[in-house]
Protein backbone atom coordinates (compact mmCIF):
# COMPACT_ATOMS: atom_id res chain seq x y z
CA UNK A 1 0.00 0.00 0.00
CA UNK A 2 1.70 3.42 -1.18
CA UNK A 3 2.00 5.77 1.83
CA UNK A 4 0.09 9.46 1.05
CA UNK A 5 0.65 12.82 3.09
CA UNK A 6 4.00 11.79 4.35
CA UNK A 7 5.49 14.92 2.71
CA UNK A 8 2.53 17.25 4.38
CA UNK A 9 3.50 16.10 8.27
CA UNK A 10 7.49 16.56 7.67
CA UNK A 11 6.73 20.58 6.16
CA UNK A 12 4.52 21.09 9.49
CA UNK A 13 7.47 18.82 11.52
CA UNK A 14 9.90 21.46 10.53
CA UNK A 15 7.77 24.42 10.35
CA UNK A 16 6.64 24.00 14.09
CA UNK A 17 10.78 23.19 14.82
CA UNK A 18 11.52 26.36 13.15
CA UNK A 19 9.13 28.37 14.95
CA UNK A 20 10.02 26.69 18.02
CA UNK A 21 13.78 26.93 17.85
CA UNK A 22 13.38 31.09 16.72
CA UNK A 23 10.94 31.42 20.20
CA UNK A 24 13.26 29.77 22.06
CA UNK A 25 16.49 31.75 20.88
CA UNK A 26 14.00 34.96 21.44
CA UNK A 27 12.71 33.32 24.99
CA UNK A 28 16.43 33.23 25.96
CA UNK A 29 18.03 36.31 24.89
CA UNK A 30 15.41 38.74 26.58
CA UNK A 31 15.63 36.69 30.00
CA UNK A 32 19.19 37.13 29.64
CA UNK A 33 18.40 40.93 29.52
CA UNK A 34 16.25 40.91 32.55
CA UNK A 35 18.33 39.03 34.92
CA UNK A 36 21.11 41.22 33.62
CA UNK A 37 19.02 44.21 34.81
CA UNK A 38 17.78 42.68 37.93
CA UNK A 39 21.44 41.73 38.87
CA UNK A 40 22.71 45.13 38.93
CA UNK A 41 19.92 46.18 41.32
CA UNK A 42 21.41 43.20 43.86
CA UNK A 43 24.99 45.46 44.16
CA UNK A 44 26.16 47.30 46.90
CA UNK A 45 25.84 51.27 46.45
CA UNK A 46 28.66 53.36 47.15
CA UNK A 47 29.31 56.88 47.20
CA UNK A 48 30.89 58.13 43.47
CA UNK A 49 31.93 61.61 41.68
CA UNK A 50 32.04 62.35 38.30
CA UNK A 51 35.49 63.45 36.64
CA UNK A 52 34.40 63.59 33.08
CA UNK A 53 31.15 64.19 31.42
CA UNK A 54 31.15 65.37 28.36
CA UNK A 55 30.02 64.95 24.30
CA UNK A 56 32.71 62.13 22.76
CA UNK A 57 32.29 61.94 18.74
CA UNK A 58 33.75 59.51 16.30
CA UNK A 59 33.98 59.21 12.58
CA UNK A 60 34.13 55.52 11.07
CA UNK A 61 35.22 56.56 7.37
CA UNK A 62 35.28 60.07 5.23
CA UNK A 63 31.95 58.90 3.65
CA UNK A 64 30.22 58.34 7.20
CA UNK A 65 29.02 60.99 9.26
CA UNK A 66 30.08 61.38 12.78
CA UNK A 67 28.42 59.69 15.56
CA UNK A 68 28.21 61.78 19.18
CA UNK A 69 28.37 59.50 22.60
CA UNK A 70 28.27 60.42 26.03
CA UNK A 71 31.42 60.37 27.89
CA UNK A 72 31.13 59.49 31.31
CA UNK A 73 33.85 58.66 33.83
CA UNK A 74 33.41 58.31 37.36
CA UNK A 75 35.59 57.55 40.79
CA UNK A 76 34.52 55.42 43.38
CA UNK A 77 36.09 53.78 46.37
CA UNK A 78 35.77 50.15 47.68
CA UNK A 79 37.46 48.40 50.22
CA UNK A 80 40.16 51.46 50.29
CA UNK A 81 40.60 51.46 47.13
CA UNK A 82 39.94 53.88 44.15
CA UNK A 83 38.13 52.53 40.87
CA UNK A 84 36.84 54.25 37.76
CA UNK A 85 34.09 53.53 35.85
CA UNK A 86 32.76 54.72 32.30
CA UNK A 87 29.66 53.05 32.24
CA UNK A 88 25.63 55.19 32.88
CA UNK A 89 24.44 51.32 32.41
CA UNK A 90 25.35 48.05 32.41
CA UNK A 91 25.73 47.73 28.33
CA UNK A 92 28.38 50.84 26.69
CA UNK A 93 27.13 54.07 25.80
CA UNK A 94 25.36 54.23 22.67
CA UNK A 95 26.99 56.43 19.59
CA UNK A 96 23.97 58.08 18.45
CA UNK A 97 23.50 60.36 15.10
CA UNK A 98 22.48 63.70 16.48
CA UNK A 99 24.78 65.18 18.72
CA UNK A 100 21.72 67.52 20.64
CA UNK A 101 20.25 63.84 21.72
CA UNK A 102 24.06 63.27 24.03
CA UNK A 103 23.41 67.16 25.45
CA UNK A 104 21.11 66.02 27.95
CA UNK A 105 22.86 63.46 29.44
CA UNK A 106 26.32 65.46 29.72
CA UNK A 107 23.73 68.43 31.52
CA UNK A 108 22.09 65.50 33.59
CA UNK A 109 25.58 64.48 34.83
CA UNK A 110 27.77 67.78 35.77
CA UNK A 111 32.10 67.43 36.42
CA UNK A 112 31.59 67.24 40.44
CA UNK A 113 28.15 65.76 40.88
CA UNK A 114 28.22 63.23 43.53
CA UNK A 115 25.81 60.17 42.52
CA UNK A 116 25.61 56.70 43.62
CA UNK A 117 27.18 53.72 41.72
CA UNK A 118 26.03 50.22 41.70
CA UNK A 119 29.19 47.89 42.41
CA UNK A 120 29.60 44.53 41.62
CA UNK A 121 30.61 42.52 44.80
CA UNK A 122 32.51 40.33 42.97
CA UNK A 123 34.33 42.59 40.11
CA UNK A 124 34.32 46.29 41.60
CA UNK A 125 35.55 47.16 38.32
CA UNK A 126 32.39 46.51 37.50
CA UNK A 127 29.91 49.89 38.43
CA UNK A 128 26.92 51.29 37.04
CA UNK A 129 25.27 54.73 37.85
CA UNK A 130 21.73 53.70 36.49
CA UNK A 131 20.39 50.18 35.92
CA UNK A 132 19.02 48.52 32.61
CA UNK A 133 15.20 48.40 32.54
CA UNK A 134 13.81 44.58 33.83
CA UNK A 135 11.18 44.99 30.64
CA UNK A 136 12.72 42.19 28.83
CA UNK A 137 11.12 40.03 31.50
CA UNK A 138 7.49 41.27 31.05
CA UNK A 139 8.00 41.11 27.10
CA UNK A 140 8.99 37.68 27.28
CA UNK A 141 5.41 35.63 27.02
CA UNK A 142 5.41 36.76 22.97
CA UNK A 143 8.55 34.62 22.01
CA UNK A 144 6.80 32.37 25.07
CA UNK A 145 4.12 31.59 22.50
CA UNK A 146 6.26 30.85 19.12
CA UNK A 147 8.07 28.11 21.49
CA UNK A 148 4.89 26.37 23.06
CA UNK A 149 3.12 26.87 19.97
CA UNK A 150 5.97 25.40 17.79
CA UNK A 151 6.40 22.48 20.04
CA UNK A 152 3.46 21.95 19.79
CA UNK A 153 2.80 21.95 16.21
CA UNK A 154 6.08 19.69 15.38
CA UNK A 155 5.01 17.34 18.35
CA UNK A 156 1.48 17.09 16.39
CA UNK A 157 3.40 16.52 13.06
CA UNK A 158 5.53 13.76 14.46
CA UNK A 159 2.73 11.52 16.29
CA UNK A 160 0.67 11.85 12.53
CA UNK A 161 3.40 11.13 11.27
CA UNK A 162 4.49 8.26 12.66
CA UNK A 163 0.74 7.11 13.02
CA UNK A 164 0.82 7.17 9.08
CA UNK A 165 4.10 5.32 9.08
CA UNK A 166 2.51 2.17 11.14
CA UNK A 167 -0.28 2.19 8.82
Amino acid sequence: MKKKGIGGYLYLAFIGLALAIMGGLFVAILWRGYTRAKETREWSKVPAVIVVSQVGERQLGREVPKEYTHELVYEYRVDGEFYRSERLKRRKNPYLKEKAKVAPEVARFPVGRKVEAFVNPNDPKEAVVEHETKAPGYSIWFPGLFLVGGLGVFLRAVSKLFGKARD
